[in-house]
């Protein structure tokens, strides 16, 4: 049996890893747990032969004080030369084209492009990100694979709760969510003043997530916070189905975004999503199912959130059973246990 030493197998804070290893196990691959913290321990268990398919690698090296970052660096490339060395496949899982907080660019880049060189393979998302690959790490476009990110569909369960009774929303009102970790690149205030630019007697909008020093400090700040609901915590999976189902319209006004994983939640809760106009909505989504924007423009994210609302009261049906076929675990498991034996 195929053995793949997975990065992490499982994660408390993104499902993603855990349908990925239930799917592939379902397809008869053996899966080990490579945790975070353990790589250099657990590395010398791998055989010749053996897979170490890594998703979120960067904390492996980084830190903040140039030095260290140097050293974690060095220590880490020989973690994969041992790994090359014992005939052991790398394949990497390039999520994000850069982690969303790099200190220190350059280095960051340098250890990107020299990765990219020790994988055997490497797994994007998206034809989009394939083509950022190729361009910013000097990839040849052989080793790239494209597998795209399953869907939630099932994995939150409802509870029971009633969000628009818990704050006083009545059930004709208009109500938007953001939801998930608040953080600078993920454009908050842009929304905010959009929102309450827009905003009516009938409209809200929910903010769910936990919020980091600097965006903490900035709510605090905010003066309009009329039909503003602040749920400032770590949301817990058990409230997720609930929180989303009584909402319209989920804002995604990322400043960065290569495929996003909260707007494949989104499309699973068959939700309509604005975000910013990119290459990954073409290959992820179909007609009316999202609005798109240029966050170039100034009133770009305000006239999307009110053409939203017109959608959303059109009531118009997209084919959202369609889309989400294309993103079933078990296809996406036969196409990576593909990829893992060559014929990708």
């Amino acid at each position: 049996m195929m053995k793949v030493w997975m990065w992490p197998k499982s994660s408390e804070l993104n499902f993603y890893n855990n349908l990925l290893t239930d799917s592939l196990c379902g397809v008869g691959i053996d899966i080990q747990d490579l945790k975070h913290g353990k790589l250099f321990l657990k590395v010398g268990k791998a055989k010749p032969g053996d897979i170490v398919h890594i998703h979120w690698m960067h904390h492996a090296y980084q830190n903040r004080n140039p030095l260290l970052f140097m050293v974690k660096s060095f220590l880490f490339m020989m973690t994969l030369v041992y790994l090359k060395l014992r005939n052991v496949q790398l394949i990497w899982t390039i999520h994000n084209l850069y982690p969303h907080n790099v200190k220190h660019h350059k280095m960051e880049r340098f250890m990107r492009r020299l990765i990219c060189r020790f994988c055997s393979k490497l797994i994007v998302a998206s034809e989009s990100i394939k083509r950022k690959v190729i361009a910013e790490f000097d990839v040849p476009a052989k080793k790239l694979f494209v597998v795209k990110h399953g869907h939630y569909l099932g994995v939150y369960k409802r509870n029971g709760l009633n969000i628009r009774e818990k704050y006083n929303i009545r059930e004709d009102a208009d109500v938007y969510l953001f939801l998930g970790a608040i953080q600078a690149y993920k454009g908050v205030e842009d929304l905010i003043e959009a929102f309450n630019a827009v905003k009516t007697k009938n409209s809200y909008l929910i903010i769910a997530g936990k919020a980091d020093q600097e965006m903490t400090a900035y709510l605090k700040r905010v003066q309009d916070m009329d039909h503003i609901i602040l749920d400032l915590r770590f949301i817990p999976n058990e409230s997720i189905a609930d929180l989303i189902s009584a909402v319209d319209v989920m804002v995604m006004p990322y400043k960065e975004i290569t495929t996003s994983g909260s707007a494949i939640l989104g499309l699973s809760f068959k939700k309509l999503i604005v975000m910013p106009n990119n290459d990954f909505i073409e290959e992820y989504f179909k007609e009316d199912m999202v609005v798109r924007y240029d966050p170039a423009e100034d009133n770009g994210l305000k006239n999307a959130m009110k053409v939203a609302v017109n959608v959303k009261n059109e009531d118009k049906s997209p084919n959202y059973d369609e889309v989400l076929k294309e993103l079933e675990w078990s296809t996406i498991a036969e196409q990576i246990k593909n990829v893992y034996q060559g014929s990708g």
